[in-house]
């Protein structure tokens, strides 16, 4: 029985078919992976219960180094499991989600992971859940990375093709973005199509970009039937050719155009070479990028810049490793837009062939009376208009406005694909022509908005902010106010203040105001205060916040906290705005600092005015440091309103952890104080709560002396308590120069290791390193 052997430790993930759970092998005293299934009947869990079984006597059978190791399997009173081991590392979709990768390092994940499919398909055993999160990057002692294939749930144990196993509703089961065409169409299914799904997690690999895209699932269905995929070799022009068009084999529309096995793949990858390609299919370039190429032929090459401070993915607890992704942070998926039209696939090599193939236009070829012609001018019929001309002129105008209307829409079809070209790059680089092509789509309500986040972003020309402040004086329509805003904030444009100021004196629309106001934040500085204040104290409450921010923004370019207070402080001892816009000028003064600021908020704190006195109590919570805890601690006596207690409480905890230069004894006694003033149970929690993170021996025997005498508070104190004691256990004294060792240091929850003095499994922002410090 599991509960005999398997101790659970504690949950890894959860999965549409069941959990993953970290737990300890009581026999072989090592940690291991413990698999179950989630079943909704007893039937259910028998088949399941089969199904695991399967799957476990497969994967055991195979022994890779590339493919997860199975232990154990069995049933108990929660019902079937497998045990397999324990892989402490990250997912590919984990570690594509730093940047993609680099040419070498693709290199070795494409021989790890297809050495991995050559040993389950000779088993005649197919994945058919090809994903990367179904990939496991596992670092080794000497520094390279292995991979480990996951996740056998779906495969199918088969030496020929054969049709994939349904749901009870009739469904596939498997990862939209990197299921093959014949899954969806319900066609056969056999190595090929795991050839498929990784062709598609090799483009997102070396991308970031799912190959196949769509805002639904329908749409990321057609995308993969009708083969709609921006080409490998736009998104990642630094890599060699023959990379972009092995990737695209593995992932043609028909599974005859891909290669056969995993093993011929493998070795056309090493040799970086193709067989002899079939007839190529003739297929008509998409219209929007035929379009685009005519209208306009100097265009620049759609390609993905690669940056010099791209980031690089080290392995964990060392300064260099294999992983050096080249990519930015991944964006949102948008819906493709290069359309291949009919779903004819060919291998590689000949997509281009066809592409280049533009038909010969046929010569316009007037027909001429030669008789007429050469006749002697006596001969020749009186002049007259003729009646086809009569007939022709109404047909020649509308052939003139229909071509008119062609090339109107070609042009606005190659607008839209350049459009769609540069939003797909997370750093567009781009040429003049498309700034101001860009600007004059920010005027079309349906690519306004895509538009504004194109410019917000683009680089490479020189006049592009001069150009958006020119705009920005023309714009007559909310949508390409409001789309200028977001691209003026994201480049913060210094120039745009004015025009931005008297956008939000005209405009009405509150989305344009908000947009503005963000604007002014990112693109004003302290000496545009003044003038943006002067529009906060006539602002609405629905906006109020989005002021606010600006103001903040504003003001935090200049260094010194008393000049940015100034203006701040001038606007709100004018008292000039109602009692919203008074509480906003204290909640701002609260975030920029300065000893004048920290002066009048707290005079605040007597304010009459409830409004006015909450938000110097929340001001003050932002504080840099805890010089105001005494002050907020004393007013809780006296202060009878509900939700100003409650924010005291909040800001007390808060200033409790930003001590600085106030000693922790001083905090602890404050503490302490305002928990003999408490009124109900809500406030008493959060006092011991926040006590707790106080490292003072009078705050580990208040809470130890609380625990005991308060049946109520006993589990809570004794866990702050001891919180208290194990911080002060690991404090370090520093004096002169003092080493930091490791062995001393307190770390969050998750996969960081301290051993042996050293750190390790450090794998993501989130995971933090720190140390308790006491100054003499």
């Amino acid at each position: 029985m599991s509960q005999n052997r398997y101790e659970v430790l504690g949950k890894i993930a959860d999965g549409g078919l069941g959990s993953v759970f970290k737990a300890y092998d009581r026999n072989l005293r090592r940690e291991v992976a413990l698999k179950r299934v989630r079943a909704e009947s007893p039937e259910m869990a028998d088949r399941q219960a089969d199904q695991l079984f399967e799957e476990a006597r497969t994967l055991s059978t195979l022994q890779h180094p590339h493919i997860v190791t199975i232990f154990d399997v069995g049933k108990d009173d929660e019902g079937a499991y497998i045990v397999m081991e324990l892989l402490k590392g990250e997912t590919l979709e984990d570690t594509i989600g730093r940047g993609a990768l680099n040419e070498h390092d693709f290199r070795e994940l494409v021989t790890q992971s297809l050495e991995g499919m050559i040993a389950a398909h000779a088993s005649g055993l197919i994945h058919l859940d090809i994903k990367p999160q179904n990939f496991m990057f596992i670092w080794l002692p000497s520094g390279k990375f292995q991979v480990k294939i996951l996740d056998f749930g779906l495969a199918k144990l088969t030496s020929q093709p054969a049709v994939q196993e349904m749901d009870d509703d009739g469904a596939i089961m498997g990862s939209i973005y990197f299921m093959s065409p014949e899954q969806f169409e319900r066609s056969p299914v056999d190595a090929r199509t795991d050839m498929y799904a990784l062709g598609c997690v090799f483009y997102y690999a070396l991308t970031q970009h799912y190959p196949f895209q769509g805002e639904t699932g329908p749409e990321v269905m057609a995308s993969h039937m009708y083969h709609s995929m921006i080409p490998l070799s736009q998104l990642r022009p630094d890599l060699p050719a023959f990379i972009h068009q092995w990737v695209e084999w593995l992932m043609a529309r028909l599974p005859d155009h891909r290669p056969e096995s995993a093993v011929q793949a493998f070795e056309y990858f090493k040799l970086g070479e193709f067989p002899a390609a079939p007839e190529p299919v003739q297929e008509e370039e998409p219209v929007a990028q035929q379009a685009y190429d005519e209208a306009q032929p100097d265009a620049p090459p759609v390609a993905v810049p690669q940056h010099p401070s791209a980031p690089r993915i080290v392995r964990p607890g060392s300064a260099t490793g294999p992983l050096r992704p080249t990519g930015p942070r991944p964006t949102r998926p948008v819906p493709t837009v290069t359309t291949r039209g009919i779903p004819t696939v060919r291998p590689p090599g000949s997509a281009s062939q066809a592409l280049a193939h533009k038909p010969t236009p046929k010569p316009l070829v007037r027909p001429i009376n030669i008789a007429a012609a050469s006749a002697p001018k006596h001969l020749k019929a009186k002049k007259s208009v003729p009646a086809w001309l009569i007939v022709g002129i109404p047909a020649a105008a509308l052939l003139v406005f229909g071509a008119v209307k062609f090339m109107q829409m070609q042009k606005q079809a190659a607008r839209e694909a350049r459009l769609a070209t540069l939003a797909q790059m997370d750093q567009p680089l781009g040429t003049l022509m498309d700034v101001q092509m860009l600007i004059q789509l920010l005027d079309e309500p349906d690519s306004s908005e895509r538009a504004g986040q194109v410019l917000g972003k683009l680089q490479g020309v020189d006049s592009e902010d001069q150009l958006l402040v020119n705009a920005l004086s023309t714009a007559t329509n909310p949508w390409t106010r409001k789309s200028l805003a977001n691209a003026i904030a994201q480049r913060g444009v210094r120039d745009a203040v004015t025009g931005l100021l008297k956008q939000l004196s005209a405009s009405k629309e509150p989305d344009v105001r908000i947009a503005t106001w963000n604007a002014l934040g990112r693109s004003g500085d302290v000496g545009d205060l003044p003038d943006i204040l002067s529009y906060l104290t006539k602002t609405t409450a629905d906006e109020l916040h989005s002021a606010e921010q600006a103001d903040i923004s504003a003001a935090h370019k200049e260094n010194d906290a008393d000049r940015r207070t100034a203006p701040v402080l001038k606007t709100y001892l004018a008292k000039s705005g109602t009692d919203d816009v008074q509480a906003a000028l204290l909640r701002i003064l609260g975030r920029l600092g300065g000893k004048d600021g920290l002066k009048e908020l707290t005079k605040a704190l007597k304010d009459p005015n409830v409004k006015v006195r909450n938000a110097a109590v929340v001001a003050l919570g932002e504080w840099t440091n805890g010089i105001a805890l005494p002050d907020l601690v004393a007013l809780l006596p006296g202060e009878k309103a509900v939700g100003t207690r409650s924010h005291l409480i909040n800001s007390i905890g808060k200033l409790a952890v930003q001590s600085d230069d106030i000693p922790q004894a001083d905090i602890a006694q404050a503490l302490i104080t305002a928990y003999g003033t408490t009124k109900d149970n809500h406030e008493q929690q959060q006092i011991i709560t926040s006590l707790g993170f106080v490292a003072d021996p009078a705050a580990a025997t208040f809470l130890q002396q609380l625990g005991g005498k308060d049946p109520k508070r006993k589990q809570q104190a004794d866990a702050a308590a001891k919180a208290v004691n194990d911080s002060l256990a690991h404090a370090v004294t520093v004096a002169g120069n003092t080493t930091l060792d490791a062995g001393t240091a307190q770390l969050t929850p998750g996969p960081l290791i301290k051993s042996g003095g050293v750190i390790s499994t450090w794998l993501g922002l989130n995971d933090l390193v720190g140390w308790l410090v006491k100054v003499e």
